[in-house]
């Protein structure tokens, strides 16, 4: 490089790099926020990005990551670390739950009731429940049958009866195989019947009134309730590696793919065409706090990679490349020539 070109790398160096310190820096990066803004003022999302851009990026970055142990453990860690925390064993639920977010949650309850009858359906006529009812309701009979109870005691006779029939346990050890098939053969064909019984009497208990009061009763003690006894259960260990497992699974089928560009294009097709920074404004930010933010993330980052050399070498060597450059040189020499 000739001596006029390493000049002027070196004044150009020197003029760029006051931008990058003291007050300047922070003057610098403010203008630059704000002209970004402008462009935003101007341009959509559409022109930053095409949908197909965007979902390329999510299935790179997203759906082709996978978890690292590392990357795992170190959650596990952070999550350990803030449930462990003295004051959040002692922190009381309220903190987490008010009164006015809790009557809204309870009111949402109230207000569907189509979705309570449905949750209440689907619980009591699985399988699950059919077989417990079942078994509760055949254990009922014989405990009835064996023994010796208040309401037996009025029936006339009823008491020998058990007694013959504890006689016959003493000597069988439990019902007769014949009593025994019958019994669960009755419950097997009106277990169902007893289901829904048990479904419309859950129902009409949950009424709106039921559930309000008895959320009224709950809140002083949910209120109170510590945090760490809300947790102390979780075993993260096995959560997470549940979880990446889980992710590992879901993130390479179609159907996430599909869920993706479905997404991606309802959005763009909602907001694709206005100008971002319209968009931006619609979601609470405005440019200002944009402004504020660069500046205030920008100002440390920047300060440390100059103070690190960073900055000044990584534009010395693009200076460089263009002061290298054959016209560059070329056109160096020709103003020289012009001024001899």
């Amino acid at each position: 490089m000739s001596h006029p070109a390493e000049a002027l790398l070196n004044a150009q160096l020197q003029f760029f790099l006051q931008d990058f310190k003291g007050d300047a820096l922070r003057t610098h990066l403010d203008i630059e926020a704000n002209a970004y803004c402008d462009l935003l003022e101007t341009i959509s999302a559409r022109d930053l990005l095409s949908e197909s851009q965007v979902i390329s990026w999510i299935e790179r970055n997203i759906l082709s990551y996978s978890p690292t142990d590392t990357m795992r453990e170190q959650a596990v860690m952070l999550v350990e670390l803030g449930l462990n925390n003295p004051s959040h064993q002692q922190q009381p639920m309220r903190q987490l739950i008010n009164k006015q977010i809790y009557d809204l949650m309870v009111q949402r309850l109230v207000e569907r009731p189509a979705l309570r009858q449905e949750l209440i359906h689907s619980a009591l006529s699985s399988p699950v429940y059919t077989r417990v009812l079942s078994d509760v309701v055949y254990h009922s009979i014989v405990d009835y049958l064996t023994t010796d109870n208040a309401i037996a005691r009025r029936v006339p006779g009823f008491s020998s009866l058990v007694k013959v029939s504890r006689n016959m346990l003493g000597r069988m050890g439990r019902l007769d195989e014949t009593i025994e098939q019958a019994i669960k053969a009755y419950l097997s064909r009106n277990i169902s019947a007893t289901a829904k019984f048990s479904e419309q009497l859950l129902d009409k208990a949950l009424n709106n009134d039921a559930i309000a009061q008895y959320a009224e009763l709950v809140w002083p003690r949910l209120e109170a309730y510590q945090l760490g006894q809300a947790t102390r259960h979780l075993e993260t260990q096995g959560l997470s590696y549940l979880a990446v497992l889980y992710w590992n699974q879901i993130r390479q089928t179609d159907y996430m793919k599909q869920q993706i560009s479905l997404l991606v294009q309802a959005w763009f097709a909602h907001a694709g065409n206005m100008p971002a920074m319209h968009f931006l404004r619609l979601m609470g930010i405005e440019r200002d706090h944009i402004a504020r933010e660069v500046v205030a993330v920008g100002e440390p980052m920047v300060n440390a990679l100059n103070d690190s050399g960073y900055i000044e070498r990584r534009l010395k060597e693009h200076f460089a490349r263009f002061f290298d450059a054959p016209e560059t040189r070329t056109l160096i020499q020709d103003l020289i020539g012009k001024q001899v």
